[in-house]
């Protein structure tokens, strides 16, 4: 509807403003051809100050409508809602860490360990589809140290060898004061099983700490992890379990 004010307005102002700054050439121009002599007929000088002040009151009339439609297709126009990041989008708030590290994964847990519930997982084994927007997170640390003694494997030769050779990533929430120490995947052709074990850092004397009493499951001082994982093959149409044999969450994408 507001194309309609413009078709309005747009020409309302443009004769006016002719008629204000060249009202003479206007006449001349629009109606001079329906009189017989166009000297003797031309209006006088009182005629085109009036006519002045009526196309000032146009123009005016032609700008505030001009004004008005603008104002009125801002106000139609749809808001955009804030779009959040691939993170948030796919992870939630807060954003989690996010361990980058080189690791072979095992096929047995260790009973001295922790089986942290994996939250959801998300298979990218699609080449061109790596989700490299992971390297946008802050890397896994315990209390501010990313170089703890245990902590799973070492880092990553090339930038990106990680993420873009990772098959499927998973979701954990962790005991802050702990580590992931193990990730165990078991594959068969109908199934794929996972489990992310954590523990305490191994001391410095060599001791083998308690993690079953350091690294309570249940425990509300937890931290959201990410951990990228490499398989055999890609998940394609196996399921995918915890060790039990539970499914896990599949992360959901949205539209």
């Amino acid at each position: 509807m507001g194309w309609v004010w413009w078709l309005i307005a747009v020409p309302l102002g443009v004769a006016a403003a002719w008629a204000i700054f060249a009202p003479r050439n206007q006449w001349r121009s629009l109606f001079s051809w329906s009189v017989t002599d166009v000297h003797s007929s031309e209006p006088g000088g009182a005629a085109y100050a009036y006519r002045r002040l009526i196309s000032a009151i146009a123009l005016g009339v032609a700008l505030l409508t001009i004004v008005l439609a603008m104002m009125w297709s801002a106000g139609r126009e749809p808001v955009e809602l804030p779009r959040t990041n691939d993170i948030e989008q796919t992870w939630g708030t807060p954003q989690p860490l996010l361990v980058y590290r080189s690791f072979q994964t095992n096929q047995s847990t260790d009973d001295t360990l922790v089986d942290v519930p994996i939250d959801s997982y998300l298979p990218v084994n699609d080449e061109e589809r790596a989700p490299l927007y992971l390297l946008n997170l802050e890397p896994f640390s315990r209390l501010g140290t990313t170089n703890i003694p245990g902590y799973i494997g070492s880092p990553p030769n090339e930038t990106d060898s990680t993420i873009s050779g990772a098959d499927v990533v998973v979701k954990v929430r962790g005991p802050l004061l702990c580590i992931p120490r193990r990730v165990v995947v078991i594959e068969t052709p109908e199934r794929v099983q996972l489990a992310v074990l954590y523990g305490l850092p191994t001391p410095s004397d060599g001791s083998t700490p308690d993690n079953i009493v350091g690294c309570p499951v249940g425990d509300d001082l937890t931290g959201s992890v990410l951990i990228p994982i490499s398989l055999s093959d890609p998940i394609g149409e196996r399921t995918v379990e915890a060790l039990d044999g539970a499914p896990l969450t599949l992360v959901d994408l949205g539209d």
